[in-house]
């Protein structure tokens, strides 16, 4: 560059905030810091606390009732910009920026600083703002009398904006060359550093600002725009339409990007959708924005303040929950009445780990996605029952609302300029597909003949009289199949370790019952109204229905049917309650997961009954009950791995095994096993296992450590297949920021809560349970049957020992050792 013309140093007028105080909180928190304090206040509240660094503080005030003032030093401070701006980065010069109220604490040890300019018009009402504004965000005006300034130089290798450009400044970098950038999953740039609470410029870890003492200034969130000027990469530098208002594109640059991102990007919130907003400040304003543009049927507010229901509508509210009004109930009791189940999607907009949980549990079963907009403000983990996430419930993050800068920000603006609406065009999930045309098969009413009515069977089943207690092989009753029932001959079983994990547990309400729920039968009779299967059908029972009619089983997104009662640990009947099992005495037995096959006849309702391939064989049918196809299912139809991608199974039991085969089906690159057992890796390679970690042999590193040094920053898809709290808090560690996906398979065997961190969440993870794994019997299990047909499907491996019926506590003392996978249990033998 020619050095006459090169850029020089400038002196501009801002205010810099020292150690003593730091950005606003909401009005419950007061931060103390060390060599100082920092405090907020409100209308109401007391004078904020003041520290020893600085002069007397003064507050800015907003014509808004419940606006928090944001104390600064009387004193301004004349800030200088240090150098040309350096390679890849662009000088800018100011005259408007915007207050955003971030909802995340300022590490005591980086303090930071802001400038800004006074004038006659301090602050400039929007609509769009923070709850602790009242629901505005205050338009600072940096100068007196230029209507909107831009690029004042540009440094070296800088082509994309030139000195003169509108641009429009985002703290999340977008250099477009990166894994992440060229990803349609992550908006998380890895090409250039992060840096958020740096303080410095990401490429060479120094500050563009010095004041008048020539001691550094430090930036913040990569962008300082309380500065007359500022220096910003060019990755972070966004072109703003010349006819775009620059009040309203600022707002782009942070909130309202986030919150209509996280709707449209991370959502995906789809037409005629249920949505619920938790924090009606500017993120979930803009959030129910976001949900209007993507054509949401009910969109639920929930805020303290009943002034956000009125300011809400204009974005698209349609209904309003304050949580002092609903007296001893909860918010997700009240959403779920409200919506009939539960909202379609949950967003969290506060921070606040209390109101995560609320919203993960104000979400519908089956398909419900949460949706963690802020990092929580103590940085306090969020608690996640595994029961509910394996109801098929999604938990997902992200930075900027899965915004990328160049790219989205754009749209939005055209958006604006357009004052149109553009609807989404995806297809509703809900509504029937092709498949569904036709409708379900709707069962005709038809009188049994009496004469020939099934009766009640005496016949032999494996009853478990106490927790804990070895099997008892005893003769039990078992009743006629009533309406919408079906009565199978057992021909064979296979013991899981559910089956092992509620057998432990010492809950006597829970006895006698009989156990089993991966099982292979030929129905023996049926009861009214039941055309789908008749009497000589070779069928396979499933612990989990399929009705068909429901929403859940119209929609891809479900396979947690609705129609009928789930009931999987009510050991009676879906429909009516009883049970069709009487021992000896004539007292009533418990059924177990809607099966109970460690008998050799029993009752099963028509909608958990599929039909088997004539050329199955009937000991590789049965591992389609359960293990093989939770397993299966959920590299298929939960995650959805891709071709190419990095999977990391944790726990090589028959279910960790089936992922990994699912996952090769899938066309995976690598697929690491993570098991305690050295030998799982040779039995792993028959099923796809690539590479193997064994938590024994890695010394003090953590196992998401070595995962993350072996993928370059961890897999694409993390498995949890065991069922323990903290081995899924590794597999969420051991996810790859910007896309990873944490899939829970196994109930916490102890049932404590999942702790999830915030900060990890928000780097655009997710964590997905799934029952099942999101199979749907009566059409995906058909699908599995002519892959293992096809010999495409790896399944006689799976197969480990054979047992007589008469030998079943075999089996479990076989499983319980770990040295089977699956032992098939005859019930003729």
């Amino acid at each position: 560059m020619d050095q006459s013309s090169a850029p020089k140093p400038i002196r501009c007028r801002g205010n810099s905030i020292g150690s003593h105080l730091c950005l606003s909180f909401p009005r419950t928190l007061t931060s103390k810091h060390p060599g100082g304090s920092c405090g907020v206040q409100s209308r109401r509240g007391a004078a904020p606390d003041r520290g020893g660094g600085g002069g007397a503080a003064q507050s800015l005030r907003s014509p808004h009732q419940d606006h928090l003032h944001l104390p600064l030093p009387q004193r301004r401070h004349h800030l200088e910009h240090q150098g040309e701006p350096h390679p890849l980065r662009a000088c800018i010069d100011l005259p408007l920026t915007f207050f955003c109220s971030p909802r995340r604490r300022i590490p005591p040890a980086s303090p930071k600083f802001s400038a800004m300019k006074p004038s006659g018009k301090r602050f400039v009402p929007f609509d769009i703002g923070s709850s602790d504004c009242g629901g505005r965000t205050c338009g600072i005006d940096l100068s007196v009398d230029a209507p909107f300034r831009a690029v004042e130089s540009v440094g070296e290798h800088v082509e994309e904006v030139s000195v003169g450009d509108t641009v429009l400044s985002c703290f999340l970098a977008h250099c477009g060359d990166c894994v992440d950038c060229r990803s349609v999953r992550s908006n998380v740039c890895t090409g250039v550093p992060l840096g958020l609470a740096d303080g410095v410029m990401p490429r060479d870890g120094t500050s563009r600002f010095t004041d008048a003492s020539g001691a550094p200034v430090q930036h913040f969130l990569n962008v300082s725009s309380f500065s007359e000027y500022t220096v910003v990469d060019v990755t972070r530098v966004v072109k703003v339409a010349a006819a775009m208002p620059p009040e309203k594109a600022c707002l782009l640059s942070c909130g309202v990007s986030t919150g209509v991102g996280a709707a449209w990007k991370v959502a995906a919130v789809e037409p005629k959708s249920t949505v619920a907003v938790f924090g009606l400040g500017s993120v979930g304003l803009a959030v129910a924005e976001g949900a209007r543009l993507q054509g949401a049927g009910r969109i639920i507010g929930v805020d303290l303040n009943p002034d956000k229901f009125e300011i809400g509508k204009t974005f698209g509210v349609t209904d309003f929950v304050n949580p002092k009004d609903i007296g001893d109930r909860s918010i997700s009791e009240v959403i779920k009445e409200m919506t009939g189940g539960g909202a379609d999607y949950c967003f969290e907009c506060i921070g606040l780990a209390s109101l995560m949980s609320d919203a993960f549990q104000s979400c519908r079963p089956g398909w419900g996605k949460t949706v963690i907009l802020g990092v929580e403000m103590q940085f306090s983990p969020v608690s996640i029952n595994s029961v509910e996430i394996l109801q098929g419930k999604t938990i997902m993050g992200s930075l900027f609302g899965g915004i990328k800068a160049k790219t989205d920000i754009p749209i939005l603006m055209n958006r604006y300029l357009n004052k149109t609406r553009v609807e989404s065009g995806q297809p509703n999930p809900d509504q029937p597909g092709p498949e569904h045309e036709s409708g379900s098969t709707r069962v005709q009413e038809r009188e049994m003949d009496q004469s020939s009515a099934p009766k009640p069977i005496r016949c032999r089943a494996a009853v478990c009289r106490a927790g804990g207690e070895p099997l008892r092989i005893e003769e039990v009753v078992v009743a006629p199949p009533k309406a919408y029932e079906v009565r199978i001959k057992i021909i064979c079983t296979s013991l899981c370790h559910s089956d092992v994990t509620i057998w432990s547990i010492k809950d006597p309400a829970g006895f006698p019952k009989i156990f089993g729920h991966e099982a292979v039968g030929v129905v023996e009779s049926v009861g009214e109204h039941v055309e789908e299967v008749s009497v000589g059908d070779t069928v396979l029972p499933f612990c989990l229905a399929h009705c068909g009619d429901c929403a859940d089983c119209r929609s891809v997104r479900s396979n947690v049917c609705t129609g009928v009662p789930l009931g999987l640990l009510d050991g009676v009947m879906p429909r009516d309650g009883t049970s069709r099992f009487t021992d000896a005495s004539g007292a009533p037995v418990q059924h177990f997961l809607n099966v109970s096959s460690f008998s050799e006849y029993t009752v099963v309702d028509v909608t958990h009954v599929v039909k088997v391939a004539a050329a199955m064989p009937p000991e590789k049918a049965c591992l389609f009950s359960c293990g093989v196809s939770t397993g299966v299912g959920a590299a298929w139809k939960a995650a959805a791995v891709e071709p190419k991608s990095t999977v990391a199974v944790f726990g090589l039991g028959s279910v960790g095994l089936a992922v990994a085969e699912g996952a090769r089906l899938q066309g995976a690159g690598r697929i690491i096993g993570v098991d305690l057992n050295p030998d799982k890796f040779e039995i792993g390679k028959k099923f796809g296992i690539t590479e193997f970690v064994n938590p024994k042999d890695i010394g003090e590193r953590s196992v998401s450590e070595v995962i993350k040094e072996m993928t370059g920053g961890g897999a694409d898809y993390c498995f949890e297949c065991i069922g323990l709290a903290s081995l899924m808090q590794d597999a969420f560690l051991s996810c790859r920021p910007g896309w990873g996906k944490t899939i829970i398979l196994g109930l916490e065997m102890h049932l404590s809560p999942i702790s999830i961190n915030t900060v990890e969440i928000l780097q655009g993870k997710s964590i997905i349970g799934s029952l099942l794994g999101g199979i749907k019997p009566k059409t995906d299990i058909p699908i599995l049957m002519n892959r293992y047909l096809n010999k495409e499907l790896h399944l006689d491996e799976f197969i480990t020992h054979e047992v007589g019926f008469h030998d079943i506590n075999k089996a479990f003392e076989l499983l319980m050792a770990g040295k089977s996978l699956r032992c098939i249990i005859w019930m003729d033998r």
